[in-house]
């Protein structure tokens, strides 16, 4: 007997005016405390949003939905909508303090919902509640278009740049600051990283419908954009086949070039999805020696090693210093802490906090961490250095300048994991390379004298 087909879930029922109006009533608190967040205790989005769902526990599914897909949609085109405004409510806005009224915050949540998906329901649920124009579907354009007809509909004189994404002042500071502006529009997808029984991860995914594509240029990688469910909850999630890993992040392992039966010290490991893929790589042969300032992270590690099965990861907490008696390794990663630039896709708005400042404290950071874990790689080994920074600070000066220091370091010459190219030991991985996050690699030989 053929098996009944999965009856497929009924549609959910259109809310009434009163429900819809306290879905926006959310809406704009948690837009408020997120704004306030944002710009004035510089905190990430996401954290905040966390925040505010503890605090909201009424906040069902379908309204956690709504406040998040708005929330980030302000943000995402932030550098838009402060048009919308007066000047001087930019300067108190970015400051953390919120001048606008009720209505006024619905007005750019409107033109927010506008430039991220023309055809999104909340766009009619606003113009009936609110008694905003309709607006009009689009004809394929940017989102600086979007942005525009809007502000017309609504009546706004306003400019509004098709470069206003990225704050002035950063986009001379950034390489190819029209691209990453272009790539700050699109939501990023969620990239995930099969590292065993891929037949059996693939079958759940189609069992579930789920829409993923794999890329055409790493195996076992494969993108969902905005997963209807969470793949956390998945079978083959809790079983250990796969691990959520950005494609760029999983490009950085590759040309960290690990073979089995080496020994890797990852030096600033976090949570350690570069450690585990590491791990993967080498066919869990050899030793990687996890190490971090954070014990709770290494905790975190600890048991997602367990889940997938690896058994080479050694754990160890430290104070930011190469501990005594250290034998040097075959490889040093170093995937230092920086200004996270390089997500700024999927923490958005963090580019009207950034500050002159907080690159100045990371670059020093940086070099302080290369001068203290650099004597880790043996003669003949291999140190790699990586950030998730759009600038060159952080990146290929960083490293000009640490050559300049030790002589018996080299770049060690190889091709992008996700373009082929070829690549004189520094990596950059961008967005157009595979719709996936900005990040930096560069690794470099030491000499076996």
């Amino acid at each position: 007997m053929k098996p009944s087909p999965r009856p497929k879930p009924a549609a959910p029922r259109p809310l009434s005016d009163r429900k819809l109006q306290s879905q926006f009533d959310l809406l704009y608190t948690a837009g408020k405390t997120v704004l306030s967040g944002v710009f004035g205790r510089r905190l990430p989005p996401d954290l905040l949003l966390a925040e505010f769902f503890r605090n909201n526990r009424q906040c069902g599914s379908r309204d956690r939905a709504v406040i998040s897909a708005g929330v980030y949609a302000l943000l995402r085109f932030w550098g838009y909508l402060r048009h919308f405004m007066p000047k001087e409510w930019r300067r108190s806005t970015e400051h953390g303090e919120l001048p606008f009224s009720h209505r006024e915050l619905g007005v750019l949540f409107y033109a927010a919902f506008y430039c991220d998906s023309p055809g999104a329901p909340e766009i009619r649920h606003l113009a009936r509640l609110c008694e905003f124009p309709s607006l009009p579907l689009p004809a394929p354009g940017s989102a600086a278009s979007r942005a525009r007809v809007a502000a017309k509909a609504l009546k706004i004189p306003c400019e509004i740049p098709a470069d206003a994404l990225l704050p002035e002042w950063l986009q001379s500071r950034i390489p190819d600051a029209e691209h990453v502006a272009e790539a700050l529009t699109r939501r990023p997808p969620l990239w995930i990283r099969i590292h065993r029984e891929t037949e059996k991860c693939l079958a759940e995914f189609k069992a579930r419908e789920l829409n993923f594509v794999p890329s055409d240029r790493i195996p076992g990688a494969y993108a969902f954009h905005a997963p209807r469910i969470n793949l956390f909850s998945l079978e083959s999630f809790v079983a250990g086949r796969f691990e959520v890993q950005d494609l760029a992040s999983q490009a950085v392992g590759l040309v960290c070039g690990v073979r089995p039966g080496e020994r890797i010290l990852d030096a600033c490991a976090g949570a350690g999805g570069k450690t585990l893929q590491l791990a993967s790589l080498m066919k869990n042969h050899g030793t990687i020696i996890a190490g971090d300032v954070r014990s709770n992270k290494l905790e975190e590690l600890r048991r997602r090693a367990i889940r997938a099965g690896l058994s080479n990861i050694r754990t160890r907490a430290h104070d930011g210093r190469l501990w005594r008696n250290f034998s040097p390794c075959d490889r040093v990663l170093l995937d230092v802490p920086c200004t996270g630039s390089g997500v700024w896709r999927r923490n958005p708005g963090m580019q009207w906090s950034f500050t002159e400042k907080l690159l100045e404290d990371h670059v020093a950071r940086q070099k302080e961490i290369l001068e203290r874990f650099s004597p880790a790689v043996k003669p003949g080994g291999f140190l790699i250095y990586s950030t998730c920074s759009l600038f060159p600070e952080e990146n290929e000066l960083q490293i000009k300048a640490f050559l300049e220091r030790h002589e018996e370091f080299v770049l060690k010459e190889g091709r992008n994991p996700l373009t082929g190219e070829f690549c004189d030991g520094c990596y950059r991985f961008a967005a157009s390379d595979g719709n996936c996050d900005f990040l930096f690699a560069a690794v470099m030989e030491k000499s076996a004298r």
